[in-house]
């Protein structure tokens, strides 16, 4: 299953490290993630998603390329 991590930290304005350091993992971690060779579990997958200002479904493949963002703020 394609998931969309990298789609998402890019279109939420983040870098590999601002993304990782809320969850207290690295930069390379989460690169690992977003080349598919570390599968995220269900509550790695909510606290990314919330750093992103996001639920989990925000990182599964849709029809549309639009990603709906919670503004921050």
């Amino acid at each position: 299953m394609l998931f969309r991590y990298r789609e998402v930290r890019k279109n939420a304005g983040l870098t590999l490290k601002q993304a990782a350091c809320p969850l207290g993992k690295t930069k390379q971690w989460l690169s690992e993630v977003e080349r598919g060779n570390i599968k995220l579990n269900y509550e790695e997958a909510v606290k990314l998603a919330e750093v992103y200002g996001g639920t989990p479904d925000i990182f599964l493949p849709n029809e549309s390329d639009a990603i709906v963002l919670k503004s921050a703020g």
